[in-house]
């Protein structure tokens, strides 16, 4: 812990110390700092506590959901990218995109997701009608697919599953989101397009393996505007390597300057993916832990107190224009939230959501299936006509009401007792013992405020929201 607290004391002078740094600073609360100071990437999957879940009923149990289901969240991992990023952890794999041998991979990697998505047609057969309200192709940088394969995977999409009325959402890479590529993706039906800057700053940028520049991140925002692609979300990571908080000061002055539509802060996270499972996860270190840059001390790293300087600096510069939602997810008030993130979060959807690719993570309220992350694994099992899932869990009934109540937190809305009830036959979440238990203790730390049965996060709670849903929420002992 003595490390945790001088990680929390490594603060810069010249910006105010956060607001969160007092009640961390005390022992009592040595939960949350431990889970911060390692803070292993933790509330965007609610894994389930029932080990080895069989598969048949993991299957049974999303074509229920998903048959009874308003609409659900479909995306496409394509796991391709021209080079890997120093602290990337992510499974996928390199390939020079003008070399001959790399287009036949392509063809492979969209042979081997249209392979897998017909396998999961035929395990849940309500994924053929039902209304998909948000599909997106992630990676990776699918952009490095050429123009024959990406219109061969989409035809596949658009003639399998009920894309009528979803929105279409696309990742990419500003080296190759060319205006060219915009204008492909657009005739596609794509009307939302994310990609990785982590800073505006080429000296952060290079710091990091990155190998645009921040003139191409702007040019890939100004081409996407031109083409009338106006939903343009751009992620930034804070507390990399050699970043001050100068550096996120910067980063913010250039996100208000092209008023981008949607913005993605996430602090950089050190704690190895293997290890927790908590997010899509490789089966390598970065090149940061692999090269010993990230030690016992994290030397050449920001400590937490800069970290939350950091954070508190980010809020400052885009209250005024944005919204938060989920946790470190802004959208410009002229905007809607991401809309993938509420059918997945959101208190009065949470509805199942279906990952084609290596590595990808697919859930329903009763139960969740992680996909295999080695790539060769990955193929095998796909041309053996297995869907590539690595593991698969269960929810207890009352783990089902705490996973939900712990998603709806992350969000930032205020969770409301009456939705609750009606996601849960009538029941409160002050029934369900593991939430109730909890409420109290984070009532008393003044991290939340409950008023007519509504739980709204204190400012605290908003910055601590992950460390709160992965530490406070134990079952009750035996």
């Amino acid at each position: 812990m003595n490390e945790a607290m001088a990680s929390l004391r490594d603060l810069d002078p010249s910006y105010p110390v956060p607001s969160v740094y007092e009640f961390l600073s005390r022992s009592e609360n040595n939960a949350f700092l431990n889970y911060v100071h390692k803070d292993p990437f933790g509330c965007h999957v609610f894994p389930g506590d029932i080990d080895n879940y069989p598969l048949s009923s993991f299957f049974t149990d999303m074509d229920d959901e998903i048959t009874r289901a308003q609409q659900i969240h479909l995306w496409a991992y394509i796991p391709s990218c021209r080079y890997r990023c120093h602290f990337c952890q992510f499974p996928t794999v390199i390939l020079n995109p003008h070399s001959a041998s790399s287009q036949a991979v392509m063809k492979e990697l969209v042979d081997l997701n249209i392979k897998e998505a017909t396998l999961w047609l035929g395990k849940v057969p309500g994924l053929a009608k039902v209304e998909v309200g948000e599909f997106n192709i992630f990676g990776g940088t699918p952009s490095l697919l050429p123009e024959s394969e990406l219109r061969r995977l989409m035809a596949f999409y658009k003639a399998n599953f009920n894309l009528s009325t979803a929105t279409m959402r696309f990742e990419g890479e500003p080296g190759t989101l060319t205006k060219s590529y915009l204008s492909l993706l657009q005739e596609l039906g794509f009307t939302k397009v994310s990609f990785g800057a982590q800073s505006f700053d080429d000296r952060i940028i290079s710091a990091c393996g990155r190998m645009h520049s921040a003139k191409e991140c702007f040019e890939t925002v100004y081409n996407a505007r031109e083409l009338g692609i106006d939903w343009v979300s751009v992620d930034l990571i804070y507390g990399m390597l050699g970043q001050s908080v100068d550096d996120v000061k910067y980063d913010m002055e250039k996100t208000r300057e092209l008023e981008l539509s949607h913005v993605v802060c996430t602090k950089l996270h050190l704690e190895e993916f293997m290890k927790s499972r908590t997010g899509i996860s490789g089966e390598r270190r970065s090149v940061w832990q692999k090269t010993g840059l990230i030690d016992a001390n994290n030397t050449g790293f920001p400590g937490l107190g800069k970290q939350y300087q950091m954070r508190e600096l980010i809020e400052k510069y885009l209250e005024s224009a944005y919204r938060e939602h989920p946790t470190m997810y802004f959208y410009r008030h002229d905007h809607q939230p991401e809309k993938w993130k509420g059918l997945v979060a959101d208190l009065d959807k949470q509805f199942p959501e279906v990952a084609v690719g290596l590595g990808g993570s697919s859930k329903c309220t009763k139960a969740e299936a992680i996909n295999i992350t080695g790539y060769r694994a990955y193929r095998d099992a796909v041309r053996e006509d297995r869907l590539p899932i690595q593991e698969s869990r269960g929810m207890t009934p009352v783990h089902r009401e705490s996973s939900a109540f712990k998603m709806a937190l992350s969000t930032l809305i205020p969770v409301d007792d009456a939705v609750f009830r009606q996601r849960f036959e009538g029941r409160s979440f002050f029934d369900n013992e593991i939430i109730n238990s909890t409420l109290s203790e984070l009532v008393e730390k003044s991290l939340i405020v409950i008023e007519r049965d509504v739980v709204t996060l204190t400012p605290n709670g908003v910055t601590l929201v992950e460390a709160i849903i992965n530490t406070q929420f134990a079952p009750p002992l035996l």
